[in-house]
Formats: structure tokens, C-alpha cells, sequence
């Protein structure tokens, strides 16, 4: 077996990644000492990773806003081109940074509508609606770690 990592330093090359992604997982530090991760689709805006909490989660009433926070995302590619001494390639992003509620409804309402378009942009936007049970937070990004893993 061989492996090669390699660092993506290229913020242009991210964001590409960031913004084809679909889904990724979350992870929140709660004031009850615990961690949750939940995989969840976002949206990549402005540097940061928005996203949606279900309000009626157990675990949402202990969400410490302020706190640190990770989101990964991760493709994988089977290499076909027999020239090539790998068979795989795995990227992986993280971004660590701080769990924000989103005060502000102008941004609110970007984010909604990018999501829309995303995800359902076959539903016109007057007639999307967000359930009532949904939160929208940030991640307000500190750093991001970006790497390709080659192997066989």
C-alpha cells in the first residue's frame, strides 16, 4: 500500500470543493460537557458554513453558542487513468471556528434562498417554506485544513 498527502493551499480550490459539496458532518461542543455531530447539508458563504438545527432535537437546548465548532466535508474519486502509479483520491475539508446563532434577518433570508437554490430550485421561492422547527446557525470559520489523500 502507498499513500500521499498533499496540503491544498489554493483558498480558490476550497471554496470550488465547498461550494459543489452537498453535505458534511457537524460537530458542536454542548454545555453539558458533550459533543454532537450530525451530518447535515450547508451552505458556504462569506468564508463561513451555514446550516440548519431541528429546534426539537434533545440535544438542541444544550447548543453552547460562542463555543468551538468543526465542519468536514470529503469526496473520493477512484483513479482510472492506468498511467497513474494511485487508484484513489480522497479530499478532505475542515473548518474549525465558533457556533453562531444568526441574529441578523437579511442574512437570514440570503441563506434560506441560497439553500433554496442548492437544494430545491425547482420550488419557486415564494413558495418555499422553511419548517418551523428549523434554526439556521454559523460557523464562523477560524481556519480551514484542506488535503488530498492518494493511494493504492
Amino acid at each position: 500500500m502507498k499513500k500521499q498527502i498533499t496540503q491544498i493551499r489554493d483558498i480558490k480550490e476550497i471554496e470550488k470543493q465547498l461550494v459543489q459539496s452537498h453535505s458534511g458532518v457537524l460537530c458542536i461542543h454542548l454545555d453539558n460537557e458533550k459533543l454532537m455531530q450530525l451530518a447535515c447539508n450547508f451552505v458556504y458563504l462569506d468564508k463561513n458554513i451555514y446550516t440548519f438545527l431541528d429546534n426539537s432535537d434533545e440535544n438542541f437546548e444544550h447548543i453552547k453558542y460562542g463555543s468551538s465548532g468543526s465542519f468536514t466535508v470529503s469526496s473520493s474519486d477512484k483513479i482510472t487513468d492506468r498511467k497513474s502509479e494511485f487508484t484513489y483520491r480522497l479530499t478532505y475539508i475542515t473548518i474549525n471556528g465558533e457556533i453562531k446563532d444568526i441574529d441578523d434577518n437579511k442574512l437570514k433570508d440570503q441563506v434560506i434562498e441560497l439553500y433554496r437554490l442548492k437544494y430545491s430550485s425547482d420550488i419557486k421561492s415564494a413558495e418555499y417554506e422553511l419548517s418551523e422547527n428549523l434554526k439556521p446557525i454559523l460557523l464562523d470559520t477560524k481556519e480551514i485544513n484542506a488535503q488530498i489523500e492518494e493511494g493504492n
